[in-house]
Parts: C-alpha cells; sequence; structure tokens
C-alpha cells in the first residue's frame, strides 16, 4: 500500500497582491491505481468506467474509490462528463484543457421528483469532433 499526494496549485496576482492557493491532500492506504489516455470517437457515448460491487473490465469496486481524475486533453473542443447513479444521471461540461475530479463514490441529494445514490458509470461524450481524455483513478 501507498499514499497518493494531490497538489493542487492555484496561481495569480490580481491587482498586485498575490491570491495563490496551494491545497495538498494525502490519501493514505492506496493498493491500486489505473491511468489511462484515449480517444473519444466524434459522435459518440463513450463508458470511460464503471464502479460496482462486482468485478468485471473497467470495474471498479464501489467502496474502495478513494480519487479518480478525468482530464479533457483536447486544446478546443469541451467534452460532456455523464455521471450516472442507478436512477439519475447528471451532466457536467468540462473545457478543454480542464480536469473533473472525484473524491467518493457517492452522489448524494433529491429534488421532488429525483433520488440519488451510489455513482455506477462515467461515460464521456465530444462536442464538434473527437477529443483525447485522460483518467486517474486510485482505489485501496
Amino acid at each position: 500500500m501507498a499514499d497518493l499526494y494531490i497538489n493542487l496549485l492555484e496561481k495569480i496576482t490580481l491587482g498586485d497582491v498575490d491570491r495563490s492557493v496551494n491545497t495538498i491532500q494525502t490519501i493514505s492506504n492506496i493498493s491500486y491505481i489505473d491511468n489511462r489516455i484515449f480517444q473519444l470517437p466524434s459522435g459518440s457515448v463513450t463508458t470511460i468506467f464503471s464502479l460496482s460491487n462486482n468485478n468485471g473490465a473497467g470495474t471498479f469496486v464501489t467502496s474502495s474509490l478513494k480519487y479518480a481524475r478525468i482530464t479533457n486533453q483536447s486544446t478546443a473542443l469541451p467534452i460532456k462528463l455523464i455521471v450516472s447513479s442507478s436512477t439519475e444521471a447528471m451532466s457536467y461540461l468540462v473545457s478543454a484543457g480542464s480536469s473533473y475530479m472525484l473524491s467518493t463514490s457517492e452522489m448524494t441529494g433529491s429534488t421532488t421528483s429525483l433520488t440519488f445514490d451510489d455513482i455506477v458509470s462515467i461515460k464521456a461524450e465530444p462536442s464538434g469532433g473527437a477529443a483525447n481524455i485522460e483518467y486517474f483513478i486510485a482505489t485501496t
């Protein structure tokens, strides 16, 4: 097992004042990581990975997810990231060069007609053409 160190640096000087922030997080007892870069074909919705208590290709154990990052490596095109529970889905637009991060498999909350539970899949759809993405996943 190993420790995963995440260092998030936001660096800016605004009005001659340094407003930079450096956030460091340590996640202990990591026993597995998966890192992959691949292309999302134009006009497609591609499953990036799934979470479940059952083993399978591209599937990680729900309770063991400690960190996941999906980065849009495109220099011009956004991607739509679709985060789905067993009953609902939410979409996020990830700009070119930007990342989306998860620290848990839980998708919580409810509204009048929507109820969320654990995330079961992360899918992506490129906007306007093919796009490359990278993911990095750490589990215990």
